[in-house]
């Protein structure tokens, strides 16, 4: 009677943790050494098809992922030949309406005193939720989202992996031509059909795992392994040749293009390098190869020289300021009738140590492209308060100097309080500054930057527009914008050589600048019969190599014409 009682409590207490199992969240189970599994929680596993008692182990393989079956059994046999105690490992298993759910799965060995294992047991948790909102997050941090490739910050880590292993890779960056002006003309969905249509032909020919889109108008392509530049040719110009042919299908033009740069990552160049220098070496050899009008570039010596130097142009201005390689020539602006030195124009050169003198013409566009143009700027006028001060020092008087000032500049919030320190540090007045502007049509779109002019005048500079009748300046700037001066352009002075039209042009020009209490300069004077021309349309400045070629400071300052 005893023993019915005990074993009739054993019985209760072994429903009663059914109960409490079935109670759960989680699936729990036991595995005998002949891999027959006992799954307990039956609100848990009835979502499955699987026996819940006396199951072999190959049903609940069956209904795994494909993708997973075989790490799921090596996962396995490492625990028990390893008599790995505890164990976790992540899997999809296929429910009853034919949807994988992803599983974690925890199992625990007991063995006996001499290693034999007598049983596993473990639990099954569904983390389906958990690997959607890590896959968002992923999806937000790595993806772009209008074609689904990975971004630039993925690619970054692949690629640094790449170099930590010393692999060998090639890096093409495709670059869309034009697409902005694309945009303009077709419209804004239109423009993102065209980068649609470029990731479906890097994807058809290098695989989506291979393509990153790194800008709106980039992608790059990290293919590893060892490939000769025939080889690579064949399979860009493919991509070229589809995407023209499905780009002319979109749009009967032919404004469209893809550029292409190829960086090789061998091993002899991975142990210096790092992976933004990378992407930045093959973005340029792509833009390289577009201003050339080639359609595929490859990082070679032919090429490599040009492109480290406007890697070094494009990083190293800022460097430049703080190492102090930046310095003043200063050209002399004389009176047209008595000769008389009346003021200077700051020219601003760079003395590298790496590359010699460099001229403005090469590095003046890049610093206006990276933002680095306010910082030069500001540099800028600080030499020239500087020198002259230098002058102030060494004469009674202070001669007058100008200053070159991008519209970048002027689109600054706090430039003309910016300005305006530098100049009260030195102790001058503004009236021996004149500012040099030289894009009027970006003036006429800006208002905020017309303010600031208006602000600069206000306070006693004087406004200047530069390089007049180089390009497109209109009237109608010439009158909302307060320029106090004008200089005509170097071209515009040959032409008066030759067309009497415009010798009449300048003349009324000059008799309307009279009238407005506007000063003008003729630039670029290189010998007589170029002065008295000028002087005869009534010019009253003049500068030029005829009078003097540019000076240093202290050339100036000690010569007895000023």
């Amino acid at each position: 009677m005893k023993s019915d009682i005990i074993g009739s409590k054993v019985v209760n207490n072994q429903h009663r943790w059914l109960e409490i199992f079935d109670a759960g969240s989680e699936g729990l189970w036991e595995m005998t050494p002949d891999n027959v599994v006992n799954f307990y929680n039956s609100h848990f596993y009835e979502n499955f098809a699987v026996s819940l008692h006396g199951s072999p182990l190959d049903e609940w393989i069956a209904i795994m992922h494909p993708e997973d079956k075989s790490q799921f059994i090596q996962n396995l046999n490492t625990q028990v030949t390893e008599k790995i105690t505890r164990f976790i490992s992540q899997y999809r298993v296929r429910n009853r309406q034919g949807e994988y759910h992803w599983i974690e799965a925890v199992g625990v060995i007991h063995a006996d005193d001499s290693g034999n294992i007598l049983y596993m047991v473990g639990a099954h948790k569904d983390i389906t939720e958990k690997k959607q909102y890590e896959d968002k997050l992923y999806q937000l941090a790595y993806c772009d989202s209008l074609t689904g490739f990975n971004n630039r910050r993925k690619l970054v880590e692949t690629l640094t992996e790449q170099l930590e292993a010393k692999s060998q890779a090639a890096i093409m960056t495709f670059g869309l031509n034009k697409l902005n002006q694309m945009m303009d003309v077709l419209g804004y969905q239109a423009g993102n059909s065209i980068i649609l249509l470029c990731a479906e032909c890097l994807k058809e020919a290098f695989g989506s795992q291979n393509v990153y889109r790194t800008q709106p108008d980039e992608f790059v392509v990290l293919q590893k392994g060892v490939y000769s530049e025939n080889v690579l040719k064949l399979q860009i110009g493919s991509v070229l040749t589809e995407f023209e042919q499905r780009f002319r299908s979109f749009h009967q033009s032919t404004l469209h293009a893809l550029n292409v740069g190829v960086y090789l990552l061998k091993e002899d160049n991975a142990l210096c390098e790092d992976a933004e220098s990378l992407l930045y070496k093959s973005t340029l050899i792509m833009r390289h190869g577009s201003e050339k009008d080639a359609c595929i570039s490859f990082y070679a010596d032919d090429e490599k020289r040009s492109i480290e130097r406007h890697l070094f142009l494009e990083t190293g201005i800022k460097k430049a300021i703080t190492d102090k390689e930046f310095y003043l020539l200063f050209q002399p602006i004389v009176c047209a009738f008595t000769g008389k030195i009346v003021s200077v124009e700051s020219l601003v050169r760079w003395n590298s140590v790496r590359y010699g003198e460099i001229m403005p013409t090469e590095f003046i566009s890049i610093a206006e492209e990276n933002g680095d143009i306010v910082e030069l700027g500001y540099h800028v006028l600080v030499l020239a308060c500087e020198f002259l001060n230098q002058y102030r020092e060494a004469h009674t008087s202070v001669i007058k100097a100008s200053v070159n000032v991008s519209v970048i500049q002027l689109m600054q919030p706090d430039f003309v309080a910016h300005f305006l320190d530098i100049v009260r540090h030195y102790e001058l007045q503004p009236e021996y500054l004149t500012i040099e502007v030289t894009e009027s049509i970006v003036l006429e779109s800006n208002p905020f930057a017309v303010q600031q002019l208006l602000a600069m005048n206000q306070a006693g500079f004087t406004i200047s527009l530069d390089d007049f009748g180089s390009g497109y300046t209109s009237f109608n700037t010439f009158f909302s914008i307060p320029f106090t001066q004008i200089k005509l352009d170097r071209a515009i002075i040959k032409k008066m050589e030759e067309n009497s039209s415009v010798r009449a042009y300048v003349k009324f020009l000059v008799n309307m600048c009279n009238e407005k209490g506007t000063s003008v300069v003729a630039e670029g004077i290189e010998d007589i019969a170029q002065a008295e021309l000028v002087k005869e349309a009534g010019v009253d400045l003049m500068q030029g190599f005829y009078f003097y070629k540019p000076k240093n400071g202290q050339s100036l300052i000690q010569s007895n014409r000023i």
